[in-house]
C-alpha cells in the first residue's frame, strides 16, 4: 500500500487523493477490496516457525479485515480478538474458549513522573520455571487499533517469582521490583509504590452471540430502513397512456415493484402475490407494478397483465421515476450500481421508504413488514440488523440533505424540490439553512440577485455548508461574476472533494476566465466519479471553448 504523502511531497499529493477517489468508487460498484480474501491466523511452535490456526479458531473468514486488537473482554483472564473489516458485521468481538486451568496474570501502569499510562515502559515477569517474560506497554497495534492497555501473561504451569518494571524515564537504578502477594490475577503497578496492588475485576460485560459465518454473497437482498427516506415525486403513464403521478395517486401502505414483461423472476414474484392478493387486501397493503418496459416492448407487458388477472394498480415507469427511485436507493446503499429487476419499494402510511427489496419478495416477509409499519424507531433499528447486538449510537435520522443534494446531482428538480419542502417542515432549521431554503425559491423564481445575496450570507453563517457554497457559486456563476464563483467552488471541494456539481462547474469557470490548463484535475476527477459528467464536460469545453 502506498504512503500518504508528507509535507514535503505535495506533488504527489493529487495523484495519491485520486486513487483513492478510484478505490472508493470500485467498492460503490461492488467491488472487492482483496478479493473476499479470508483472514489467516498463525500460531507460533516456539522453535521459530509458525503454523496455521485460522480453520480451529475461526477466523478463517471472508471479512476483509483492516484491525485487530487485544482485550479480556469477559474478564476471564485470557486474552480475546476484537476485530473491525469491511464487510458486515463490521465488528466481531472472538472470546477466547480454551484451558481455564493455566494461571494468567495482567497488570495495569500508573505513571508518576513519566506519562500517566506508562506507555513505552517495559514488564518483565520471572517465573518459577526459569523463565523470564516480557511485555512492552505500547500505543497503537498493527493498523488503526489499539489494544488494551492491560499487560498480560500466560504462566502455563509455573508461579510466579517476581516482576520489575521499566519505566519509560527510569530511575538511577534502571528497575523498579514489585512484589507479589496472593493469588489474584490482577495487579496495578503504580510507580515508586514498590507493591502490587490486587484489584478485582467488575462484572464483565454481556455480549448477544450471533453466527461467526457471514451469509453467502447474494444480490437478492431486503433491506429494512431505520431511517426512512420519503418517496419522491414518480411521473408515470397509466396502462390507458393517461399522466399520473404515484405519490398522489395512491393512498399506502403501498409497494411498488419495478418489473418488466422479460423478466422470468419478475413474473414468479407478480403470480405469487396475485395467487395470495386477498391476504394482501386484507393486510391492507396496495400494490403498483410499474413496468420498465421501453415503447416497443410494452404491448407484451400489458399481455403479460392481462395474462395474470392482474388485480392491483400498474403502470409504466417514466424515465425520471426510474432515475430518483435509483437515486435513493443508491442513498441507502451508498452503491453506484443499477437498480435491478425486480426490486419493490415499501411505502408506509407517511409515504416513505420503509423497505427496499432487491430480487423477489416472497409475500410472508411482505406482510411481515407490513405489520410492523408502524413500530417504533428503535425497534425498527433493531429489526434493521442481520443480526443480533446492542447498539451505542443514538437512533440514525433521516439525511434529507444528502438525498436532496443526490437528486440535484441527477436533474432531478421534482424530487429535490420535494426534499427541500420536507427538510423545512420535518425539524427546526438553522438560520443559516433557512437563508439557503430561500434563495432555492428565489433562483427558482428567477431571481438571482436576490438568491445570490441568500446563498452569500448562509455561507457567512456558516462557512462549512456544502451545499449553501455550491448554490453561491452557481448563482454568480449564471450573474456572470465568475471569478467570485471559483473560490466557493473551491471551498465546496475542499468540504467534499468528489461533489460533481462543484467539479463540473468549477472547470467551466476557469475556462470562462482564459485557464482551461487548471480544469485538468476536476476533469480527471470526474472521470473516476461520474464518467457521464465528464463526457458532458468535455462536450461543453469543446462546444463552447474549442478545446
Amino acid at each position: 500500500m502506498s504512503l500518504s504523502p508528507t509535507p514535503a511531497q505535495q506533488a504527489a499529493r493529487a495523484s495519491y487523493e485520486l486513487g483513492w477517489v478510484a478505490i472508493h468508487r470500485m467498492l460503490r460498484e461492488g467491488h472487492s477490496w482483496s478479493g473476499r480474501e479470508e483472514d489467516c491466523a498463525f500460531l507460533n511452535t516456539r522453535d521459530g516457525r509458525f503454523v496455521t490456526a485460522s480453520g480451529p479458531s475461526g477466523l478463517d473468514l471472508p471479512d476483509d479485515t483492516r484491525a485487530v486488537a487485544r482485550v479480556d473482554w469477559n474478564l476471564d483472564g485470557r486474552s480475546d480478538l476484537v476485530i473491525s473489516g469491511r464487510n458486515s458485521p463490521r465488528l466481531r468481538v472472538f472470546l477466547q474458549q480454551g484451558d481455564r486451568s493455566a494461571r494468567t496474570l495482567e497488570f495495569s501502569l500508573r505513571g508518576r513522573s513519566c506519562n500517566r499510562d506508562a506507555i513505552g515502559a517495559r514488564v518483565e515477569l520471572e517465573l518459577s520455571d526459569g523463565r523470564r517474560l516480557v511485555q512492552g506497554l505500547r500505543a497503537g497495534e498493527g493498523y488503526l487499533a489499539q489494544s488494551s492497555k492491560w499487560v498480560h501473561f500466560g504462566l502455563g504451569g509455573a508461579q510466579p517469582l517476581r516482576v520489575r518494571v521499566r519505566w519509560p524515564k527510569p530511575s538511577a537504578a534502571g528497575w523498579e521490583d514489585f512484589s507479589l502477594a496472593g493469588d489474584a490475577g490482577r495487579f496495578v503497578l503504580e510507580e515508586g509504590a514498590g507493591v502490587a496492588r490486587a484489584v478485582e475485576p467488575a462484572a464483565p460485560p454481556t455480549l448477544a452471540l450471533g453466527a461467526a459465518r457471514a451469509a453467502p454473497s447474494s444480490e437478492v437482498a431486503r433491506i429494512p430502513l431505520a431511517a426512512r427516506l420519503p418517496l419522491p415525486p414518480l411521473p408515470i403513464l397509466t396502462p390507458e397512456g393517461e399522466a399520473a403521478d404515484v405519490k398522489t395517486g395512491i393512498e399506502p401502505p403501498l409497494l411498488v415493484t419495478l418489473w418488466a414483461s422479460w423478466c422470468a423472476p419478475c413474473a414468479a414474484e407478480m403470480k405469487q402475490f396475485v395467487a395470495r392478493g386477498d391476504e394482501l387486501e386484507s393486510a391492507g397493503l396496495a400494490v403498483l407494478a410499474l413496468s420498465v418496459d421501453e415503447t416497443t416492448t410494452r404491448p407484451a407487458a400489458l399481455e403479460m397483465l392481462t395474462r395474470l388477472s392482474w388485480p392491483f394498480h400498474a403502470g409504466f415507469a417514466s424515465v425520471e421515476a426510474l432515475e430518483a427511485l435509483d437515486a435513493l436507493q443508491a442513498s441507502v446503499l451508498d452503491r453506484r450500481r443499477r437498480t435491478p429487476v425486480p426490486t419493490s419499494f415499501l411505502v408506509d402510511r407517511e409515504r416513505r421508504i420503509a423497505a427496499i427489496y432487491k430480487g423477489p419478495v416472497d409475500v410472508e416477509t411482505l406482510l411481515a413488514d407490513v405489520s410492523r409499519l408502524g413500530a417504533r424507531a428503535d425497534e425498527l433499528r433493531q429489526r434493521a440488523a442481520p443480526f443480533p447486538g446492542r447498539w451505542s449510537a443514538a437512533v440514525p435520522e433521516t439525511d434529507l440533505a444528502a438525498l436532496e443534494l443526490l437528486y440535484v446531482e441527477r436533474g432531478l428538480t421534482l424530487a429535490a424540490d420535494d426534499v427541500a419542502r420536507a427538510r423545512i417542515v420535518s425539524k427546526e432549521r438553522t438560520r443559516a439553512q433557512v437563508l439557503n431554503d430561500m434563495g432555492k425559491v428565489r433562483a427558482q423564481q428567477g431571481k438571482l440577485e436576490e438568491a445570490a445575496a441568500s446563498f452569500l450570507e448562509a455561507v457567512g453563517l456558516e462557512p462549512r455548508f456544502l451545499e449553501a457554497n455550491v448554490n453561491a457559486a452557481y448563482a454568480l456563476h449564471q450573474l456572470g461574476r465568475v471569478a467570485d464563483a471559483v473560490p466557493l467552488y473551491e471551498a465546496a471541494l475542499r468540504l467534499d472533494s468528489r461533489n460533481v456539481t462543484a467539479l463540473f462547474n468549477l472547470a467551466l469557470a476557469r475556462c470562462t476566465l482564459g485557464r482551461c490548463e487548471l480544469s485538468t484535475q476536476e476533469l480527471a476527477v470526474l472521470d473516476v466519479v461520474d464518467p457521464r459528467a465528464a463526457a458532458e464536460l468535455r462536450r461543453q469545453l469543446k462546444e463552447y471553448f474549442g478545446r
